[in-house]
């Protein structure tokens, strides 16, 4: 009996537990079966018998299966919301290895000496006068979290209709933050209506005023400093994404006038 599973459902298993694709498909067939042999295993999931044993030495290394000893040695598998808890708590364990990590690594002497190496880098350069560029979403909706964070007086998000949940979904946090030291949030984007679920999250954080106008996507912290969505959001994958970061009054007021004037 082969494995009655997809490409799709196999690859689908892969990511969410991490496995290669012998090791899913192995996990697979002993899940199928309950308890069995490194050679029947095999069969079922189309795998080299050279490769199997390997294969489930890793899945038992993983919590995945459990080996019984005996002639032959068979293997059993780990009930599926067991390996969930096994998982989690490994998870929990790692995260708090690295945060640990990072901890000491804040007042280390070598983050002095790569901090110093930085400021002496930079010392000829006035900040307020650099225009930065990030490419990828995520590397730059980090940024954005931090000027969000050190915000004073307002916070302005400039948004197209299709960005705006991207938008809430990536800043929440630090827009609720911000708003909890007093700093004033308005959203502004081309929609008419927006789910009850947008609506509660962007009541938690600020007022939307609704636009006429896509006038692209722009974020404004106190008027001094904005970042730039230069792609088509629609025809650009998020690690593709280039944001720019410029410090001035200049763009920023004429930006928030604009959206201003374009308000229904």
């Amino acid at each position: 009996m082969a494995l009655s599973f997809g490409e799709d459902y196999i690859g689908k298993i892969r990511r969410l537990f991490g496995l290669n694709l012998y090791e899913a498909k192995m996990w697979l067939a002993l899940l199928s079966q309950g308890k069995s042999t490194s050679g029947k295993l095999s069969d079922i999931a189309n795998i080299p018998k050279s490769r199997s044993y390997d294969i489930l030495v890793s899945l038992e290394n993983g919590g995945f299966v459990i080996r019984n000893l005996g002639k032959p040695i068979s293997y059993r598998a780990v009930p599926p919301s067991d390996l969930i808890e096994r998982l989690e708590e490994k998870a929990k364990e790692d995260l708090d290895r690295k945060l640990d990590k990072l901890s000491k690594l804040k007042e280390s002497a070598v983050m002095k000496d790569l901090q110093n190496l930085y400021d002496r880098g930079i010392k000829f350069v006035e900040e307020n006068k650099v225009a930065t560029s990030y490419q990828g979403a995520e590397s730059a909706y980090f940024r954005i979290k931090k000027s969000i964070k050190e915000a004073k007086n307002e916070i302005i998000i400039i948004s197209s209709a299709n960005g705006l949940e991207t938008k809430i979904k990536a800043l929440g946090r630090a827009l609720k933050q911000a708003k909890a030291n007093n700093v004033t949030i308005h959203l502004y984007a081309p929609v008419k209506d927006v789910s009850e679920a947008l609506a509660a999250e962007i009541k938690q954080i600020g007022k939307l005023n609704k636009t006429n106008l896509d006038i692209g996507r722009f974020i404004i912290v106190d008027g001094e400093e904005m970042f730039i969505f230069t792609e088509n959001e629609g025809e650009t994958h998020p690690s593709n994404e280039i944001v720019l970061h410029i410090r001035g009054k200049y763009l920023p007021e004429k930006l928030k006038k604009l959206a201003s004037i374009h308000t229904l």
